[in-house]
């Protein structure tokens, strides 16, 4: 027998419901292009009326029949299978939520994406169970377990299931094959007119431990043809039609006179398919959110105002169920509330129910207060913990809400040694309104100074004490014994549910000043320093330096954080001047004149040797005895850090010369 082959693409095929190989090529049954033959030329059939009227769906000029079979309003437990909106195959209802069906019509279809059409209705599926051993690539062998179910997700209604054989089917017994699939007769082979429920019957001609098999011998018996994939073969016992297989394949393409066709028989997998429609089913999951949060107490003649918590529960619909949740806040239920109940009942049918929250306006001022559901256990369900509970608040119409306020009572701070009178700043925070109860009030704090390193820790909240109706915050600098720019604070009051913030004064600023030197005397090229001196040491900070418009880049790099000196060799020789002992990236340049725009260069340097990592600067020259040089040190594109300018000129020792 030649093996079966399976596309896995559903998207690149049009699926037909047999799967059938031949001498010359393999096909694919549920997936099979219609290149090897016009089976499903449209699937998206008008199939309902059909299969009442028995008219086919095109005009064929063929009677419509399974192969020598013949259309039939019966077998109601009998539908057409699909997915994503296309129907492909044949299935059989065996429990209210349960159609058993081909594996092949089923691999590849996702959980909720298969379905039912029966009784003018198309059922869903919630769960598509494939036998764990399915191999579409031998079909046709006792291996395939060529056999699936569908869980729908709710019950099929007023159409009672069809019970599956359990005893081992014989040979000689007379299969009654029903299906969808394509009409014709053992001579033509199937004519592809799908959608048509059709009747025909056939003996057993040989059964094996998986399959039921048969000859399509003769024009007196019918035949399964592309389509009816999935469908049920019965056989008759006492009177019960009972499913003894599931049309599974043949050996011929047009499925005519010659064809040898297998089922999978059921009996054989009773035990897997009663596993799985007598399990129970999966608990529903069950969330709760507060869809509208907001509830408010209103006057009468005024639209009310009530909040919602929102239920939700996943999985089958197809029955009430009833939820338990237990009420919290600071409302009092049936008080401030007319009374909730602590148990709700989705309808069946419906994934959703609402509870809804109205105030009741009881003419007293007091906080806002809360409704909070908790969703309680349940051995009917399953609870989303990460929607377990959720809150409604109640705004009250009677309380005058505080407006709260802040300002910087002392604006200016300073950082002081420890010897030295301490110098804070001071904000105030006000409320007006009534002060017989604390009121917490939440603050953000930002600006260029970092809280609890340059100050004192600030919280992020202060409480006006009862009785009060102002409290400050103060600013207290820490001495951090850097030079730095001045620094500042701002506090920011945060919404409340308890006040409301006053917009003009929601925020205010505390400047912090630095008590080192932040600014370097030799910033500019007219302050620069004199060096005196053939060997001398200065040192600087270039952090807050700045440069000068037309100062020259030593060594071609930009900086911006130069700073100045000037030296008058005291003799003529070789000088070498240096910053090897700064703490970061330099760039050194010498040059002679006495204004920026009339400088000449002398000497210049970025890095005395990248090549090992020495990013400080030197430079070494020929001097003149009494000419001064302008000494230019910058940080490379920006850096800065502490200086070390050296000065080292080596005069040569005069040598006494004897004359004789």
């Amino acid at each position: 027998m030649v093996r079966f082959s399976l596309l896995r693409a559903f998207e690149r095929a049009v699926r037909t419901s047999k799967r059938r190989m031949s001498s010359s090529r393999p096909t694919v049954g549920c997936l099979e292009l219609l290149e090897s033959r016009q089976l499903l030329s449209s699937v998206s059939l008008v199939h309902q009326g059909n299969a009442v009227t028995g008219t086919a769906p095109h005009s064929s000029g063929m009677t419509a029949r399974i192969i020598n079979g013949s259309v039939t309003a019966t077998y109601p437990a009998v539908g057409l299978i699909g997915a994503d909106g296309q129907d492909y195959g044949t299935g059989v209802l065996i429990a209210p939520q349960y159609v058993l069906t081909a594996g092949h019509c089923a691999e590849g279809v996702a959980d909720t994406s298969g379905q039912f059409t029966v009784g003018d209705k198309t059922y869903h599926t919630e769960k598509v169970f494939l036998h764990p051993n399915f191999n579409g690539d031998v079909l046709g062998s006792d291996l395939a377990n060529d056999l699936a179910i569908f869980r729908l997700a709710e019950p099929v209604a007023g159409i009672a299931p069809l019970p599956i054989s359990r005893v081992t089917p014989r040979v000689g017994q007379t299969l009654t094959l029903v299906g969808f699939g394509g009409g014709g007769n053992g001579e033509t082979g199937g004519d592809g007119d799908f959608g048509v429920k059709r009747v025909g019957i056939t003996p057993i001609d040989r059964v094996t431990s998986k399959l039921i098999r048969w000859n399509f011998d003769n024009e007196s018996e019918s035949n399964t043809a592309p389509g009816d994939s999935g469908g049920p073969a019965f056989l008759t016992v006492n009177g019960v039609r009972y499913i003894a297989g599931i049309t599974s394949g043949g050996s011929s393409e047009t499925s005519g006179i010659g064809d040898h066709s297998f089922d999978t028989r059921v009996d054989a997998y009773a035990t897997w398919i009663d596993a799985i429609v007598n399990s129970p089913p999966p608990l529903p999951t069950i969330s709760i959110v507060a869809t509208d949060a907001n509830a408010a107490e209103t006057l009468v003649g005024q639209e009310t105002n009530p909040g919602t918590f929102t239920l939700t529960r996943t999985g089958s619909t197809s029955a009430a169920i009833a939820v338990t949740f237990t009420i919290a806040g600071t409302a009092a239920n049936g008080a401030d509330n007319p009374k909730l109940p602590t148990t709700v009942t989705f309808p069946a049918g419906q994934a959703t129910t609402t509870l809804r929250v109205t105030p009741v306006d009881d003419t007293t001022a007091e906080w806002n207060e809360t409704v909070k559901l908790t969703l309680s256990k349940s051995a009917k369900y399953k609870i989303d913990s990460a929607k377990s509970n959720s809150t409604v608040n109640i705004a009250d119409n009677d309380r005058v809400m505080p407006i709260v306020s802040i300002v910087a009572t002392d604006s200016i701070a300073a950082e002081t040694r420890s010897n030295e009178s301490v110098d804070r700043g001071q904000f105030t925070v006000t409320r007006t309104g009534a002060t017989t109860s604390a009121l917490a009030v939440s603050l953000a704090i930002s600006g260029t100074a970092t809280n609890s390193r340059d100050l004192a820790k600030i919280g992020n909240s202060v409480t006006i004490p009862a009785g009060r109706s102002s409290v400050t915050v103060s600013v207290s600098p820490t001495d951090d014994n850097e030079g730095e720019p001045q620094e500042t604070v701002i506090l920011t009051l945060n919404g409340g549910a308890y006040y409301n913030v006053d917009a003009p004064s929601s925020s205010a600023t505390i400047t912090i000043k630095d008590n080192e030197s932040t600014v370097s005397l030799n910033d500019n090229f007219a302050d620069r320093t004199p060096i005196t001196g053939s060997t001398a040491t200065a040192i600087g900070n270039n952090r807050y330096a700045t440069a000068e418009v037309g100062e020259p880049n030593p060594g071609g790099t930009s900086g911006i954080r130069s700073l100045w000196w000037s030296w008058t060799a005291p003799a003529s020789g070789s000088v070498t001047i240096s910053t090897a002992d700064s703490n970061f990236d330099t760039t050194l340049g010498v040059y002679t004149g006495t204004s920026l725009i009339a400088l000449q260069t002398i000497a210049e340097n970025d890095d005395e040797n990248f090549n090992v990592g020495v990013s400080t600067s030197t430079v070494t020259f020929n001097v003149v005895a009494g000419t001064t040089y302008q000494i230019l040190v910058n940080g490379y594109r920006g850096d800065s850090g502490d200086i070390t300018l050296k000065i080292n000129q080596h005069i040569a020792a005069v040598k006494n010369i004897l004359i004789k």
